[in-house]
């Protein structure tokens, strides 16, 4: 067992801790509120803050608006140099690659009535906060009205994954060891042919999943990832074919090609 790992976590977890039982002694002897969170991504289309937390409490990930986690409390009265400790992991599926932010951000003043609180994530990589009963779509919110880009950058970009079934992995690795059983180093041909595998479906997924990125209904956006998915295992059983076609499946598919089919209008005859 690692033990550097649980330190770590425990690490960070504590950081989290204390800025929360900070933020709440701050306000310990004021009235405070404490409405609904929300997260605002403004970021380029190849990236998305993940994850977020205000004064430790946990927004998840930031979208167009959805105001949907417990915010943490704030005082009822608005003063100068009020501010919240914010916390956000951006992932960049372009480059496959992620990075954590923290900042100190003032919270724009806001009246005594209250309301959610919207936490933007603007283009040029700062954060703004905001309180507001209106929504940041709303013509009359007072936050930011910067572009929230409707997007799915695991779509457009997606990351180099391991996207085949068990039964497909067991196959390949009795492909693999055989092409490697003459090898002069096999243990090194058994690493290179499992890293060819996963950048061969990364290819696939990225000439079939964009096409979904756009589609904005459920049912539509689900059919078109099983289309993409389909697409993308025919292309797997394509390779595998050529490396192997003696396998039952590549020869019975054959047979089924090499078939001469009947022309409907003589069916019968």
């Amino acid at each position: 067992m690692d033990f550097r790992i649980y330190r770590t976590w425990f690490a960070a977890l504590g950081v989290v801790l204390l800025t929360a039982l900070a933020a709440s002694q701050s306000f310990a002897k004021e009235e405070t509120f404490g409405y609904s969170m929300g997260g605002i991504d403004h970021l380029a289309d190849n990236l998305s803050v993940t994850d977020f937390w205000v004064n430790g409490a946990a927004g998840q990930q930031a979208g167009n608006g959805n105001a949907g986690m417990p915010a943490p409390p704030l005082p009822v009265k608005w003063h100068p140099g009020l501010t919240v400790h914010v916390v956000w992991d951006v992932r960049d599926w372009q480059h496959d690659k992620g990075s954590t932010h923290q900042a100190d951000v003032a919270v724009d003043p806001y009246s005594e009535d209250g309301g959610n609180l919207w936490v933007h994530f603007l283009a040029n990589g700062t954060v703004r906060v905001v309180v507001s009963e209106l929504g940041p779509r709303a013509a009359g919110y007072a936050g930011p009205h910067d572009p929230i880009p409707r997007k799915k950058p695991w779509d457009m970009y997606p990351s180099r994954a391991d996207r085949r079934d068990w039964n497909e992995q067991l196959l390949d690795d009795q492909i693999i060891k055989q092409q490697c059983a003459s090898a002069s180093d096999p243990a090194n041909c058994t690493k290179l042919a499992n890293e060819k595998i996963l950048d061969d479906e990364r290819v696939d997924a990225r000439r079939y999943l964009p096409q979904c990125a756009t589609v904005t209904t459920g049912y539509a956006y689900e059919e078109c990832k099983r289309s993409a998915a389909q697409s993308m295992r025919a292309a797997r059983f394509t390779r595998r074919c050529q490396e192997a076609p003696s396998l039952p499946e590549c020869a019975s598919s054959a047979t089924r090609q090499s078939v001469p089919q009947r022309d409907a209008g003589t069916s019968g005859q």
